[in-house]
Protein backbone atom coordinates (compact mmCIF):
# COMPACT_ATOMS: atom_id res chain seq x y z
CA UNK A 1 0.00 0.00 0.00
CA UNK A 2 1.43 3.38 -1.04
CA UNK A 3 2.16 6.08 1.50
CA UNK A 4 -0.41 8.83 1.71
CA UNK A 5 0.38 12.35 0.38
CA UNK A 6 0.15 13.71 3.93
CA UNK A 7 2.81 11.25 5.13
CA UNK A 8 5.08 12.15 2.22
CA UNK A 9 4.60 15.86 2.96
CA UNK A 10 5.37 15.28 6.62
CA UNK A 11 8.55 13.37 5.74
CA UNK A 12 9.59 16.17 3.37
CA UNK A 13 9.10 18.78 6.07
CA UNK A 14 11.14 16.81 8.61
CA UNK A 15 13.85 16.37 5.99
CA UNK A 16 13.93 20.14 5.51
CA UNK A 17 14.03 20.72 9.26
CA UNK A 18 16.90 18.27 9.65
CA UNK A 19 19.03 19.35 6.67
CA UNK A 20 18.51 23.11 6.76
CA UNK A 21 18.05 23.58 10.48
CA UNK A 22 20.30 20.97 12.13
CA UNK A 23 22.68 19.06 9.83
CA UNK A 24 23.72 22.09 7.76
CA UNK A 25 24.58 24.45 10.62
CA UNK A 26 26.16 21.60 12.59
CA UNK A 27 28.53 20.89 9.70
CA UNK A 28 29.29 24.56 9.17
CA UNK A 29 29.65 25.64 12.79
CA UNK A 30 31.10 22.60 14.52
CA UNK A 31 32.23 19.67 12.37
CA UNK A 32 34.36 21.51 9.80
CA UNK A 33 36.12 23.69 12.43
CA UNK A 34 36.65 20.49 14.45
CA UNK A 35 38.33 18.75 11.50
CA UNK A 36 40.58 21.73 10.87
CA UNK A 37 41.56 21.94 14.54
CA UNK A 38 42.21 18.20 14.88
CA UNK A 39 44.61 18.44 11.95
CA UNK A 40 46.31 21.44 13.60
CA UNK A 41 45.24 23.91 10.93
CA UNK A 42 45.30 27.25 12.73
CA UNK A 43 43.50 29.44 10.23
CA UNK A 44 44.11 30.59 6.67
CA UNK A 45 46.36 33.53 7.51
CA UNK A 46 48.77 31.43 9.53
CA UNK A 47 48.75 28.68 6.91
CA UNK A 48 49.61 31.11 4.10
CA UNK A 49 52.43 32.48 6.24
CA UNK A 50 54.05 29.03 6.28
CA UNK A 51 53.73 28.10 2.61
CA UNK A 52 56.70 25.74 2.88
CA UNK A 53 54.47 23.35 4.87
CA UNK A 54 52.54 22.15 1.83
CA UNK A 55 50.60 19.46 3.75
CA UNK A 56 49.10 22.00 6.13
CA UNK A 57 48.21 24.30 3.25
CA UNK A 58 46.59 21.47 1.28
CA UNK A 59 44.54 20.25 4.26
CA UNK A 60 43.30 23.77 4.97
CA UNK A 61 42.31 24.36 1.34
CA UNK A 62 40.44 21.05 1.23
CA UNK A 63 38.48 21.92 4.36
CA UNK A 64 37.67 25.39 3.05
CA UNK A 65 36.62 23.88 -0.29
CA UNK A 66 34.33 21.50 1.59
CA UNK A 67 32.99 24.43 3.63
CA UNK A 68 32.12 26.53 0.59
CA UNK A 69 30.68 23.45 -1.14
CA UNK A 70 28.29 22.85 1.75
CA UNK A 71 27.27 26.51 1.61
CA UNK A 72 26.63 26.30 -2.12
CA UNK A 73 24.59 23.08 -1.95
CA UNK A 74 22.54 24.37 0.98
CA UNK A 75 21.92 27.62 -0.89
CA UNK A 76 20.70 25.83 -4.03
CA UNK A 77 18.51 23.47 -1.99
CA UNK A 78 16.93 26.33 -0.03
CA UNK A 79 16.35 28.68 -2.97
CA UNK A 80 14.55 25.94 -4.94
CA UNK A 81 12.13 25.41 -2.03
CA UNK A 82 11.69 28.96 -0.79
CA UNK A 83 7.90 28.85 -0.87
CA UNK A 84 7.58 25.84 1.43
CA UNK A 85 6.77 26.79 5.00
CA UNK A 86 9.00 24.09 6.44
CA UNK A 87 11.99 25.88 4.92
CA UNK A 88 11.25 28.91 7.10
CA UNK A 89 11.34 26.81 10.27
CA UNK A 90 14.57 25.16 9.12
CA UNK A 91 16.17 28.53 8.38
CA UNK A 92 15.21 29.86 11.79
CA UNK A 93 16.69 26.76 13.45
CA UNK A 94 19.85 27.15 11.40
CA UNK A 95 20.03 30.84 12.29
CA UNK A 96 19.75 30.00 15.99
CA UNK A 97 22.43 27.28 15.86
CA UNK A 98 24.96 29.25 13.80
CA UNK A 99 24.18 32.41 15.80
CA UNK A 100 24.71 30.54 19.07
CA UNK A 101 28.04 29.15 17.82
CA UNK A 102 29.21 32.62 16.74
CA UNK A 103 28.03 34.21 19.99
CA UNK A 104 29.76 31.54 22.12
CA UNK A 105 32.93 32.00 20.08
CA UNK A 106 32.86 35.75 20.75
CA UNK A 107 32.36 35.10 24.47
CA UNK A 108 34.71 32.12 24.80
CA UNK A 109 37.15 33.90 27.15
CA UNK A 110 34.39 34.90 29.57
CA UNK A 111 32.51 31.60 29.40
CA UNK A 112 35.67 29.46 29.39
CA UNK A 113 34.13 27.58 26.46
CA UNK A 114 36.97 25.89 24.57
CA UNK A 115 35.05 23.44 22.37
CA UNK A 116 34.49 26.10 19.69
CA UNK A 117 38.10 25.99 18.42
CA UNK A 118 39.54 29.46 18.68
CA UNK A 119 41.18 29.77 15.27
CA UNK A 120 37.98 29.23 13.27
CA UNK A 121 36.04 32.36 14.20
CA UNK A 122 35.62 33.52 10.59
CA UNK A 123 33.77 30.30 9.74
CA UNK A 124 31.21 30.91 12.48
CA UNK A 125 30.58 34.44 11.28
CA UNK A 126 30.27 33.40 7.61
CA UNK A 127 27.86 30.55 8.47
CA UNK A 128 25.71 32.91 10.57
CA UNK A 129 25.62 35.55 7.82
CA UNK A 130 24.74 32.86 5.26
CA UNK A 131 21.58 31.91 7.16
CA UNK A 132 20.77 35.57 7.81
CA UNK A 133 20.93 36.56 4.13
CA UNK A 134 19.05 33.47 2.91
CA UNK A 135 16.29 34.22 5.43
CA UNK A 136 16.06 37.85 4.29
CA UNK A 137 16.02 36.72 0.64
CA UNK A 138 13.13 34.38 1.38
CA UNK A 139 11.18 37.21 2.97
CA UNK A 140 11.72 39.60 0.10
CA UNK A 141 10.73 36.91 -2.42
CA UNK A 142 7.51 36.07 -0.57
CA UNK A 143 6.10 39.44 0.44
CA UNK A 144 5.35 42.75 -1.20
CA UNK A 145 4.66 46.12 0.34
CA UNK A 146 1.19 46.54 -1.15
CA UNK A 147 0.29 49.67 0.86
CA UNK A 148 -2.23 52.37 -0.01
CA UNK A 149 -2.68 55.78 1.61
CA UNK A 150 -5.04 54.46 4.30
CA UNK A 151 -2.67 51.64 5.16
CA UNK A 152 0.23 54.08 5.49
CA UNK A 153 -1.88 56.21 7.85
CA UNK A 154 -2.69 53.15 9.97
CA UNK A 155 0.99 52.18 10.15
CA UNK A 156 1.88 55.73 11.20
CA UNK A 157 -0.79 55.72 13.91
CA UNK A 158 0.42 52.38 15.28
CA UNK A 159 4.01 53.62 15.25
CA UNK A 160 2.97 56.67 17.29
CA UNK A 161 1.17 54.35 19.71
CA UNK A 162 4.31 52.23 20.06
CA UNK A 163 6.42 55.29 20.93
CA UNK A 164 3.83 56.47 23.48
CA UNK A 165 3.37 53.03 25.07
CA UNK A 166 7.12 52.67 25.41
CA UNK A 167 7.08 55.57 27.88
CA UNK A 168 4.35 54.02 30.04
CA UNK A 169 4.79 50.77 31.90
CA UNK A 170 4.19 48.69 34.99
CA UNK A 171 7.28 48.68 37.19
CA UNK A 172 7.81 45.86 39.68
CA UNK A 173 10.85 44.97 41.81
CA UNK A 174 11.66 42.24 39.28
CA UNK A 175 10.73 43.59 35.86
CA UNK A 176 9.28 46.59 34.04
CA UNK A 177 6.45 45.69 31.65
CA UNK A 178 5.46 47.92 28.74
CA UNK A 179 3.03 47.28 25.89
CA UNK A 180 5.06 48.94 23.14
CA UNK A 181 5.31 45.51 21.47
CA UNK A 182 1.56 45.41 20.71
CA UNK A 183 1.53 48.01 17.90
CA UNK A 184 4.62 46.33 16.42
CA UNK A 185 2.87 42.95 16.48
CA UNK A 186 -0.27 44.50 14.94
CA UNK A 187 1.72 46.05 12.08
CA UNK A 188 3.34 42.71 11.33
CA UNK A 189 0.00 40.93 11.58
CA UNK A 190 -1.78 43.42 9.31
CA UNK A 191 0.86 44.28 6.71
CA UNK A 192 3.55 41.58 6.74
CA UNK A 193 7.22 41.23 7.73
CA UNK A 194 8.71 43.89 5.47
CA UNK A 195 6.35 46.62 6.66
CA UNK A 196 6.57 45.33 10.23
CA UNK A 197 10.36 45.37 10.18
CA UNK A 198 10.57 48.82 8.56
CA UNK A 199 8.04 50.28 11.01
CA UNK A 200 9.84 48.80 14.03
CA UNK A 201 13.12 50.25 12.75
CA UNK A 202 11.60 53.71 12.36
CA UNK A 203 10.04 53.48 15.83
CA UNK A 204 13.45 52.74 17.35
CA UNK A 205 15.11 55.65 15.54
CA UNK A 206 12.24 58.09 16.22
CA UNK A 207 12.09 57.11 19.88
CA UNK A 208 15.76 58.03 20.26
CA UNK A 209 15.34 61.31 18.34
CA UNK A 210 12.12 62.42 20.04
CA UNK A 211 12.44 60.99 23.51
CA UNK A 212 16.18 60.42 23.85
CA UNK A 213 17.81 57.90 26.10
CA UNK A 214 20.85 57.09 28.14
CA UNK A 215 24.01 57.27 26.05
CA UNK A 216 24.40 57.55 22.29
CA UNK A 217 22.49 55.85 19.51
CA UNK A 218 23.49 52.19 19.05
CA UNK A 219 22.54 50.47 15.74
CA UNK A 220 22.52 46.99 17.29
CA UNK A 221 19.22 47.66 19.04
CA UNK A 222 17.82 49.02 15.77
CA UNK A 223 18.72 45.69 14.11
CA UNK A 224 16.93 43.88 16.95
CA UNK A 225 13.84 46.03 16.41
CA UNK A 226 13.93 45.29 12.65
CA UNK A 227 14.11 41.53 13.24
CA UNK A 228 11.36 41.65 15.87
CA UNK A 229 8.92 43.35 13.50
CA UNK A 230 9.81 40.89 10.74
CA UNK A 231 9.31 37.86 13.00
CA UNK A 232 5.80 39.00 13.91
CA UNK A 233 5.08 39.34 10.20
CA UNK A 234 6.51 35.87 9.44
CA UNK A 235 4.25 34.07 11.85
CA UNK A 236 1.06 36.17 11.99
CA UNK A 237 0.52 37.69 8.53
CA UNK A 238 -1.64 35.85 5.96
CA UNK A 239 -1.87 32.89 8.33
CA UNK A 240 -4.36 31.61 10.84
CA UNK A 241 -3.26 33.07 14.16
CA UNK A 242 -3.02 30.12 16.52
CA UNK A 243 -1.56 29.75 20.00
CA UNK A 244 1.30 27.75 18.52
CA UNK A 245 2.22 30.50 16.04
CA UNK A 246 2.06 33.25 18.66
CA UNK A 247 4.12 31.17 21.09
CA UNK A 248 6.74 30.33 18.44
CA UNK A 249 7.08 34.00 17.51
CA UNK A 250 7.52 35.02 21.14
CA UNK A 251 9.99 32.22 21.88
CA UNK A 252 12.16 33.17 18.90
CA UNK A 253 12.04 36.86 19.87
CA UNK A 254 12.87 36.04 23.50
CA UNK A 255 15.70 33.57 22.79
CA UNK A 256 17.28 34.97 19.64
CA UNK A 257 16.57 38.72 19.92
CA UNK A 258 16.30 39.53 23.63
CA UNK A 259 18.57 36.96 25.25
CA UNK A 260 21.15 36.63 22.47
CA UNK A 261 21.43 39.79 20.37
CA UNK A 262 20.36 42.37 22.98
CA UNK A 263 22.55 40.74 25.61
CA UNK A 264 25.47 41.00 23.18
CA UNK A 265 24.70 44.69 22.54
CA UNK A 266 24.57 45.37 26.30
CA UNK A 267 27.88 43.57 26.77
CA UNK A 268 29.50 45.62 23.99
CA UNK A 269 28.24 48.85 25.54
CA UNK A 270 28.93 48.09 29.21
CA UNK A 271 31.63 45.37 29.18
CA UNK A 272 29.94 43.81 32.20
CA UNK A 273 30.41 40.03 32.48
CA UNK A 274 27.63 37.83 31.11
CA UNK A 275 27.27 36.33 34.57
CA UNK A 276 26.06 39.76 35.68
CA UNK A 277 23.98 40.66 32.61
CA UNK A 278 22.20 37.39 31.84
CA UNK A 279 20.42 36.26 35.06
CA UNK A 280 18.13 39.31 35.42
CA UNK A 281 17.42 39.19 31.70
CA UNK A 282 16.35 35.55 31.99
CA UNK A 283 13.87 36.47 34.71
CA UNK A 284 12.62 39.48 32.75
CA UNK A 285 11.99 37.48 29.59
CA UNK A 286 10.33 34.64 31.48
CA UNK A 287 7.77 37.16 32.75
CA UNK A 288 7.35 39.27 29.63
CA UNK A 289 6.92 36.31 27.28
CA UNK A 290 3.77 35.36 29.18
CA UNK A 291 2.45 38.93 29.03
CA UNK A 292 3.20 39.21 25.32
CA UNK A 293 1.63 35.85 24.49
CA UNK A 294 -1.60 36.57 26.39
CA UNK A 295 -1.90 40.12 24.99
CA UNK A 296 -1.36 39.15 21.35
CA UNK A 297 -3.63 36.12 21.62
CA UNK A 298 -6.40 38.28 23.15
CA UNK A 299 -6.11 40.87 20.39
CA UNK A 300 -6.05 38.30 17.60
CA UNK A 301 -9.20 36.53 18.89
CA UNK A 302 -11.24 39.65 19.70
CA UNK A 303 -14.24 39.71 17.32
CA UNK A 304 -14.36 43.50 16.93
CA UNK A 305 -10.68 43.63 16.16
CA UNK A 306 -11.00 40.72 13.74
CA UNK A 307 -13.47 42.79 11.71
CA UNK A 308 -10.93 45.61 11.58
CA UNK A 309 -8.23 43.17 10.48
CA UNK A 310 -10.47 41.89 7.69
CA UNK A 311 -11.15 45.46 6.53
CA UNK A 312 -7.67 46.98 6.62
CA UNK A 313 -5.13 44.15 6.48
CA UNK A 314 -3.20 43.42 3.28
CA UNK A 315 -3.77 39.74 4.10
CA UNK A 316 -7.22 39.99 2.53
CA UNK A 317 -5.73 40.66 -0.94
Amino acid sequence: MNASPDNNLSKTRWFHYALIGVIGPFLLSFFIPYLRTVNKVNGSNQVVAQMDNWQSVLIDKLYLFFFTGVLFLLGVFIVRRLFEESVLIGLLLGLLITGAAYFLFLQREILQFSVLYEENGNLYGIAFLFYTWILLYRLISLYKWNLNTRSIAIVGLLMAMSIALGRVGITTPVVRITFAFLPTALIGMLFGPLVGGAAATLVDVLTFLLVGGAGSFFPGFTLSALLTGMIYGFFLHKRQVTKTRVLMAELIIAIFINLTLNTLWIYILTRNPLAVILPPRLVQNAVTIVVRFVSIWFISTNKQLQRLFAKYSTART
